[in-house]
């Protein structure tokens, strides 16, 4: 009887244990967390996948499209010139204030046709500066048809607001025109890796009613260094590249039908220009032309440039100092035309002009804001003797342009 009780409460007992387990166990603490495993190296890239053909450009995507774009912009000089030795008759004043307007347009309407139209106001005249129609087909064939500057020199190609001098070379020859260097024609041109090396052609004196005798007008530019892209070039580029170019031009007007050879009017010249940094320093430029002229402005001329732009900052822009000089030599009756006069040597003798210009320029921002100061000695010789067309002018002038 015991033994059957005590093995009854063995097994209350035993019973109770088993069923308080799973509580117990839930009461528990949570075990202590597991480190992640440590990482592994990343499996080798697999073997670059087979290139897939690219899908070809359909004929349609290919041609050029319609593309209007427009843009304006505006150029403007202005300047103070003192002349201390002018004549005054009628009390003529020797103080003169010059300005120039130019407001610029251009664009295009499709990727091969394009277009610019400028004005030029000095003085209060306004004149059609450029007119002209781009087919631009090519970096190797593209053709212009209106106004503009024909193949040239270097200074005209620059005009006065790309100039290195505040003024133009006036004292050497200058390719005949309609106006501001610019003349009426077409021109076909192109270049190599953007302007390393350029050909201009043309024909022009057309304006005006026609003519039977254009005037063929052809120019080469190579450029040793960096390139010049474009139609146009600069005189000097302020640093931003290093310029090593020559340039070749001829220009050439048959004589009228039945006049005498000598009527016919060939011109030519020569030109060059270099730039190039100094780290710490500043920029150097180097700029010439030499110029043979037949027709009625016989002889020869020629001018040589040197500035230094300073790279250190005076304010909010750098000085560039400039020394120029300009010579042209004429004979036997001939005439040349130089500074607004008709200068004839005798029948028998020898003509020269001597133009020598000393600038200190304080560039702002390039060829869109710079200041100038300028005096600049002219002598017109005869036979070795100065003549009373000797002068002295100080000009003061500022320009920008804004595009």
């Amino acid at each position: 009887m015991r033994k059957s009780l005590f093995s009854g409460f063995v097994a209350v007992i035993a019973a109770s244990v088993w069923l308080a387990s799973p509580r117990l166990s839930l009461a528990q603490e949570p075990p202590p967390p597991v480190e992640p495993p440590a990482p592994t190296e990343p499996p080798p890239p697999s073997a670059d996948p087979a290139p897939v053909e690219a899908t070809p450009i359909s004929e349609a995507e290919a041609q050029p499209t319609l593309a209007l774009k427009a843009a304006v912009g505006v150029g403007i000089r202005a300047e103070l010139v003192f002349d201390p030795a002018r004549d005054e008759p009628q009390d003529s004043p020797v103080y003169t204030v010059n300005h120039n307007l130019r407001p610029y347009i251009s664009g295009q309407v499709h990727d091969y046709v394009k277009f610019e139209g400028n004005l030029d106001s000095a003085n209060g005249d306004i004149v059609v500066l450029d007119a002209i129609l781009k087919l631009e087909f090519h970096d190797y064939f593209n053709l212009w048809l209106g106004r503009f500057l024909p193949p040239s020199d270097r200074a005209n190609l620059s005009g006065p607001y790309f100039q290195n001098a505040w003024t133009y070379p006036g004292g050497v020859h200058a390719y005949p025109s309609v106006y501001a260097g610019r003349n009426d024609g077409l021109a076909i041109w192109g270049q190599v890796n953007g302007g390393q090396f350029k050909w201009q052609v043309g024909a022009f004196d057309m304006g005006g009613g026609g003519t039977p005798d254009p005037r063929l007008a052809a120019r080469l530019t190579l450029n040793v260094l960096d390139p010049e892209p474009g139609y146009y070039n600069s005189s000097t580029y302020y640093g931003s590249k290093d310029v090593l170019a020559f340039g070749a031009v001829v220009q050439h007007k048959p004589e009228p039908d039945d006049a005498p050879d000598q009527q016919a009017d060939t011109l030519w010249n020569l030109d060059a220009l270099y730039e190039t940094s100094f780290a710490g320093a500043g920029t150097l430029d180097i700029e010439g032309a030499f110029y043979g002229f037949g027709g009625a402005d016989a002889g020869t001329s020629f001018f040589l440039l040197g500035s230094f732009l300073f790279e250190q900052k005076l304010g909010f822009g750098q000085l560039q100092p400039m020394l120029r000089l300009q010579r042209a030599a004429w004979s036997d009756g001939d005439t040349f035309s130089a500074f607004g006069m008709a200068l004839a040597a005798p029948p028998d003798g020898d003509a020269s002009l001597l133009t020598f210009d000393v600038g200190l320029h304080y560039i702002i921002s390039g060829h869109n804001a710079r200041l100038a100061a300028t005096l600049s000695h002219t002598s017109f010789s005869v036979d070795g003797v100065d003549e009373a067309e000797n002068d002295t002018i100080f000009i003061l002038g500022g320009q920008v342009q804004a595009f």
